[in-house]
């Protein structure tokens, strides 16, 4: 469970660093394998690279893609954080891996769709929240990612390209940490400087109510639904389905 400090810190500032959560053996094999997929993606030309120069890349549909990242999303920690803003019946959105290679720029501070395109003023609790898997240690060279604290109550305004604002914050932490989100608070990766990719996993999760950005009952496997844990069933939205007889 949250500490009462743990959750007043994700009131406050809209964002929460947990530290130690992934040992150092499945981090190790996360970000081998997250490597692995990337590698595999750009041999065959359908890597989803962004970013100037193609410098990030995201691999989409983790939950089919190893049993280890199906384990990784149920992590407990990490979901008491997640149903702690979105309810205890909240869903996953997507789950990815996100690779800034050396040269990324700063991608600049943004909020998380939907809530971009939502007319103001926004609501003005969270709706979607991403969790931020340190498979690297996130320093100030290799583009830890920015934040910038109490603006997810900034209900009308959105952060400028191109201004750096004076309590945006760059959060920083050694590998095995999961950085928490709130989906309204103004935040973004920061520029590569070292020679090294900074490797990440980015789970995002939704209330209920919610569109998912995928739609897991269709791209995950029926193997991976049968052996899911009913954890997990319901992070993929078996039980979000309406009613037939309503």
């Amino acid at each position: 469970m949250l500490t009462i400090s743990e959750k007043s810190q994700l009131d406050q500032n809209g964002f929460l660093l947990l530290k130690d959560v992934v040992s150092v053996s499945t981090v190790s094999q996360l970000r081998e394998r997250a490597l692995e997929l990337a590698i595999a993606e750009q041999k065959t030309g359908k890597s989803h690279t962004y970013l100037p120069n193609g410098t990030a890349q995201r691999v989409w549909n983790l939950i089919d893609k190893g049993e280890i990242f199906e384990e990784a999303i149920q992590h407990p920690q990490m979901l008491n954080a997640m149903e702690y803003l979105l309810g205890s019946d909240c869903t996953l959105s997507s789950f990815t891996v996100n690779i800034l290679y050396p040269g990324a720029p700063d991608a600049g501070l943004h909020i998380d769709y939907p809530l971009s395109a939502l007319p103001t003023p926004r609501p003005n609790f969270p709706m979607v929240a991403n969790s931020v898997w340190f498979l690297d240690d996130f320093t100030t060279e290799n583009g830890a990612t920015s934040c910038v604290p109490g603006s997810h109550r900034r209900l009308e305004a959105l952060p400028e390209g191109g201004v750096e604002y004076e309590d945006e914050q760059q959060i920083c932490g050694i590998q095995g940490s999961v950085l928490i989100v709130n989906g309204a608070a103004w935040h973004g990766s920061s520029e590569n400087r070292s020679d090294t990719p900074r490797v990440a996993l980015l789970g995002f999760f939704c209330r209920s109510i919610l569109k998912p950005q995928q739609d897991h009952l269709k791209i995950v496997s029926d193997e991976v639904i049968e052996r899911a844990t009913p954890t997990l069933k319901r992070l993929l939205g078996l039980n979000s389905l309406p009613s037939l007889n309503a």
